[in-house]
């Protein structure tokens, strides 16, 4: 998705020259040549270095972890025990069910005041998350205060964590016991030196740059950058031209037309790696007055609707090619999490369009099980085609013979004198979303179903009314949620219980769904044996159901120059999430070399 800001360009060269007047700097000469990243564009500046305050500089910028630190690095596009990297823990162990969690804390460890380190500072952090106001990371529901013994600091929550790691482990950012005691009082509170175990230490502010410099204390040794630059940059196109000029190394939003722009300008130090990082999805709304929609109420209807989309253009019309197509109608982000497939191969590339026909529409799909075009899914669920389409059983082919824009209900398949109608909802800045919702349009019109595109102004309105407004949409194109284990999409997708998740907005609910995500909650990992089988139930819920119908593998975006340092994770060694952000960034840093 673009999630380009609509704010004036800013002259990067001018910006960085402009960075001293208003700051005072003592920046280290050690290591490599300062490293300049942006993680994100838009952000107004403002002094106020607060990790749990989600306004901050450094929450909006997300280079908290620089600082703070977590307890453990997880690669979240490696489910398995590689993606596992202890960081300020050594170690970790569940007892009681999974409700306990023992975590060691790493000893010999300092803050950049060099102050020490240790379980005390780790207790505090999550007895200040018990205030809701300041858990903004989404640290499950602890049952009791934290209890120290030793170097281990055990956390006490109400139910099973084994799902909750990432959040627990390593989306935590750990204080000093002083600086959490003050956050936990006044969750907001406004802190303009931040204190850390991190790799790096506030240098210099100002408004248009925020300078790091190395933290002499490091517990990991001298880092090899010798200084971190954090600039404010308005817009994408702004980034684009300040990679360009070589006055930004590593970026992390969509860069227009990246390759001609960027990469292939030098290929041997431009570089751009967007690992799929989600799954984004096609949402339907399934409320009583969903605005109108008829058809999408059916489970078959939504297969059908799922079967009919080329995949394929939305990926290289509507992305530009940085985002590939869904493959699977399992909802798992792939090839990630592939190890939790069906074994047998039912679910691996079922949907992916063997040949794209834009103009024909083919239904045609890898793979596909029998009975499982569009055409025999509305056939056998009662539906009535087109009176003047053409239908090829051998190729799986079909033509309605018109489109079916509601101006002619022959071109359409019809139940129950209702045809299959709705609208996809998508905000007009997300100019790739809106592509796609056109694009899924002229796919499915020729298929005999009446899908047009609404428009929504922009993020906030659209929002608004996909999570609280049901009469205003009918279906909408939203990115996943992520992260390294299939629970953390499955439960913002099916769980009916949760009032924020996307079965609450969408009013849908599964009994059966509801079970699984339950069941994984309480089910160790290691146990693949009881695991497996659950996660493979709720995919078979999604491939059925089709509560939201998978559509691509949402892209973290990473754009980097090797110019001054090498050892960047890329597709031939993605040893980690390569965005520059939260919680990864400190890994990463670690990991380059300067080049000489």
């Amino acid at each position: 998705m673009n999630r380009t800001a609509l704010t004036g360009v800013v002259g990067i060269a001018a910006l960085l020259l402009a960075a001293g007047c208003n700051s005072t700097s003592t920046s280290t000469t050690s290591g490599g040549k300062p490293l300049i990243a942006e993680p994100t564009t838009g952000v107004t500046f403002s002094e106020d270095f607060n990790p749990y305050d989600n306004n901050s500089v450094s929450s909006s910028m997300g280079t908290r972890s620089i600082v703070n630190e977590p307890l453990f690095e997880f690669d979240q596009l490696d489910a398995t025990a590689a993606g596992e990297h202890p960081w300020l823990a050594t170690a970790y162990a569940f007892q009681n069910g999974g409700k306990d969690l023992q975590v060691t804390i790493r000893p010999n460890v300092k803050f950049s005041d060099g102050s020490g380190f240790g379980p005390a500072d780790v207790a505090a952090t999550f007895k200040m998350l018990q205030n809701p106001k300041a858990n903004t990371r989404g640290v499950p529901t602890q049952a009791s205060e934290p209890t120290v013994s030793g170097n281990n600091v055990t956390l006490h929550f109400a139910s099973a964590q084994y799902t909750g790691l990432f959040n627990i482990l390593s989306n935590t950012f750990m204080l000093k016991a002083s600086m959490a005691n003050q956050i936990a009082t006044d969750p907001t509170v406004t802190i303009k030196v931040p204190l850390g175990t991190g790799p790096f230490m506030l240098d210099s502010y100002s408004s248009s740059i925020i300078k790091w410099k190395p933290n002499a204390n490091y517990w990991g040794g001298t880092p090899p950058e010798s200084a971190i630059w954090t600039p404010a940059i308005a817009t994408n196109a702004a980034a684009s031209d300040a990679l360009v000029s070589g006055q930004l190394d590593w970026a992390g939003n969509d860069i227009p037309n990246v390759y001609a722009n960027f990469v292939n300008l030098n290929p041997l130090t431009n570089h751009a790696w967007f690992a799929a990082g989600s799954t984004v999805t096609l949402w339907f709304n399934l409320n009583p007055g969903n605005g109108g929609a008829t058809g999408i109420g059916e489970a078959a209807v939504r297969k059908a609707i799922s079967y009919g989309i080329d995949r394929n253009a939305l990926a290289l019309l509507g992305e530009s090619g940085y985002e590939q197509p869904a493959s699977s109608s399992s909802g798992l982000i792939l090839p990630n999490q592939a190890a939790f497939l069906p074994s047998d191969g039912s679910m691996k590339n079922d949907l992916s369009i063997s040949g794209s026909v834009p103009d024909a529409a083919t239904a045609k799909a890898m793979n596909l099980p029998a009975g499982m075009d569009v055409y025999d899914i509305l056939k056998g669920a009662g539906w009535a085609p087109p009176a003047t389409s053409k239908y090829d059983s051998s190729a799986g082919t079909f033509k309605s013979g018109g489109n079916c824009d509601g101006s002619n209900t022959a071109n359409c398949w019809t139940k129950g004198g209702q045809i299959i109608k709705f609208s996809v909802y998508d905000p007009v800045p997300f100019s790739d979303y809106w592509e796609n919702a056109a694009l899924m349009s002229q796919e499915l019109q020729p298929l005999g179903m009446d899908v047009t595109t609404k428009p929504a102004q922009g993020y906030s309105d659209w929002n608004t009314n996909i999570t609280s407004n049901p009469a205003a949409w009918q279906t909408a194109i939203h990115w996943g949620s992520g992260g390294s284990i299939p629970y953390i999409q499955f439960q913002n997708w099916f769980d009916s219980k949760d009032a924020n998740s996307v079965a609450h907005y969408q009013g849908w609910s599964n009994a059966d769904a509801d079970a699984a995500l339950r069941k994984y909650e309480s089910t160790n990992p290691s146990d693949t044996a009881t695991l497996y089988p659950i996660v493979q139930q709720l995919e078979k819920i999604m491939s059925t159901e089709v509560p939201d119908a998978p559509l691509l593998y949402g892209a973290d975006w990473n754009v980097f120059s090797s110019a001054k340092y090498t050892g960047w994770p890329n597709q031939s060694h993605p040893y980690m999430n390569p965005s520059p952000s939260d919680p990864q960034m400190p890994y990463i840093l670690m990991q380059l070399k300067p080049v000489s």
